[in-house]
């Protein structure tokens, strides 16, 4: 599946990366429906999301990458 360029690896792991930060907010909405969310926790639920969205992507691209052994 490895390309020279590593474009379809890439692209693969943005996608994994919105599946995974869009699951984890459809879960976080599910938990702020039964608490009023404040200020903080708006701000943190979106800290949150983007290093799940980071990390996701880079180990999924790490993870699909071609090793050079």
């Amino acid at each position: 599946m490895a390309r020279k360029g590593g474009e379809l690896e890439a692209f693969t792991a943005f996608l994994g990366g919105l599946l995974a930060a869009g699951l984890t907010a459809l879960a976080m909405a599910g938990v702020g429906l039964a608490v009023r969310p404040t200020p903080a926790l708006k701000s943190a639920a979106m800290v949150t999301l983007g290093a799940v969205w980071l990390t996701v992507t880079t180990t999924v691209y790490l993870r699909l990458k071609p090793r050079d052994d």
